[in-house]
């Protein structure tokens, strides 16, 4: 059997994680409350891609997130799923002002 090479993508797994406090609702600061930081600043070095999380701190952000570790972190192989995800953020985004500067219903941009 071939060994497997992965490799986590640090700069896009803090994309991640900001885009998933984002849709959970949770700031900078609720992190560094949960996790008990006296100030934020490994949160700020996780969301700018400059550090990973560590496994304790990973596990504490499944469960704040309700995900699995495997949701959070951007494996190597991950990363064209991962723009797609934001390519229909952003669609999505564009649908949500068209309709409201348009007073368009159910039109969706594909």
């Amino acid at each position: 059997m071939k060994p497997i090479y992965l490799s986590i993508q640090q700069q896009e797994t803090g994309e991640n994680i900001r885009r998933l406090l984002k849709t959970n609702g949770y700031t900078v600061k609720d992190v560094q409350e949960v996790m008990g930081f006296e100030n934020p600043q490994a949160v700020y070095k996780w969301l700018s891609g400059k550090s990973l999380p560590s496994l304790e701190n990973l596990l504490i952000l499944s469960k704040l997130l309700n995900i699995g570790i495997e949701n959070i972190l951007v494996i190597d192989e991950d990363i064209n799923i991962l723009r797609d995800i934001n390519t229909q953020w952003m669609l999505n985004r564009i649908n949500d002002v068209l309709v409201l500067q348009n007073g368009i219903r159910n039109y969706r941009i594909r």
